[in-house]
């Protein structure tokens, strides 16, 4: 830190108090207004890179509020003394969240809150804006509980409905290499691909992954070992939004939200009604057990009671006399197999038992 001390810019109308993240293209301080004493964020243009870079975010933060698209940080851009957005501080990082989770309730908030992110990507999606570096560091978490999201500088246009605006036409004619954060990429981002919104889709799902397990995803990790510690829909979505490739991939935020409000209040509860979820879930499974096991334990004992009265037979043939009445039995009363779906649709419409 004290390297950044030195190298500490000078703002008029705002004290800088430290360095929050230094990469190759930025440097990202906290600091105060000294006119009402907002905390708020700065970022400058690293020395190597164009400063237009955060004339661009700021027009791409601007054109999403303009929109109404809600959840996304304002950014204002200041070109003196020198280049710099300036940004409210909201709270905390998302990454802050995930690392003080200590029990099942802490993680289901932090589901939730991940839950509200995707709708707020979705939203930019559908603005026709790709974020470009989503991760648990660029999601701030108001003290409501609000998830933000900020640093548009990878921010790509995406979609013809933004290709005649002066912001959109300037992102799209962007040069040089794609950037974004190396856990976060999917396959064919590190293979040098254009960059499309199931880029943001695999920046989700390991974000989900994080969310729901502590931790980014393994590639040794097999379907079978994650059913072990989740539903097994909720493992089919990680799958589905980490797929090696884009074809297999889900295709948008909105698509993967839709998937998500199907597990969304299992996922989300907290104190006792999470308890009575999951304890509901293991009763439903024991139940079906416990009938798949009847079902055919009794086939079981029924071949095994002919095979034991059939070898009484052979030796004693007066046998089969006292067999007759508990074949007619089983003729009368049998066992029919599980229900075909034919069966089970003329169950549910009243099939030959409808009152006329």
């Amino acid at each position: 830190m004290s390297d950044a001390a030195e190298t500490r810019p000078t703002l008029p109308g705002i004290d800088l108090l430290e360095a929050i993240v230094r990469t190759n293209l930025s440097d990202v301080w906290k600091g105060v207004r000294r006119s009402d004493g907002a905390a708020v964020v700065i970022k400058f243009a690293a020395a190597a890179t164009d400063p237009e870079m955060l004339r661009q975010e700021a027009q791409t933060v601007e054109a999403l509020e303009e929109a109404g698209v809600r959840g996304v940080i304002p950014a204002r851009f200041e070109s003196l003394p020198v280049p710099h957005l300036v940004l409210p501080w909201k709270g905390r990082a998302l990454r802050e969240v995930l690392e003080a989770i200590r029990g099942g309730d802490d993680r289901s908030r932090a589901t939730d809150m991940f839950f509200k992110l995707v709708e707020i990507v979705s939203k930019v999606h559908a603005e026709g804006f790709l974020h470009g570096d989503l991760k648990p560091e660029n999601v701030i978490v108001d003290g409501e509980g609000r998830p933000w999201l900020t640093d548009f500088g990878m921010a790509r246009a995406i979609h013809s409905v933004r290709l005649d605006t002066h912001i959109s036409s300037s992102l799209s004619r962007s040069e040089g290499g794609w950037g974004g954060t190396l856990h976060y990429l999917p396959p064919e981002g590190l293979q040098g691909e254009a960059p499309t919104q199931s880029w943001d889709v695999y920046a989700l799902g390991v974000m989900l992954h994080e969310v729901l397990l502590g931790s980014r995803p393994d590639r040794a990790a097999t379907p079978e070992s994650l059913r072990t510690v989740l539903p097994g829909e909720v493992v089919q979505v990680l799958l589905d939004a980490l797929a090696y490739s884009p074809k297999d991939r889900i295709r948008s935020a909105r698509v993967l939200l839709g998937r998500l409000q199907e597990i969304r209040t299992e996922l989300t509860a907290t104190g006792p009604s999470r308890w009575f979820l999951r304890g509901g879930r293991v009763a439903l499974a024991g139940i079906a057990a416990f009938f798949v096991a009847l079902r055919y334990g009794s086939v079981f004992t029924l071949v095994a009671g002919y095979l034991a009265i059939l070898g009484s037979a052979i030796v004693l043939p007066p046998i089969l006399i006292a067999f007759i009445p508990f074949l007619l039995l089983h003729v009368t009363i049998r066992w029919e197999g599980p229900e075909t779906q034919q069966e089970a649709a003329l169950r549910k419409s009243g099939g030959l038992f409808r009152r006329r």
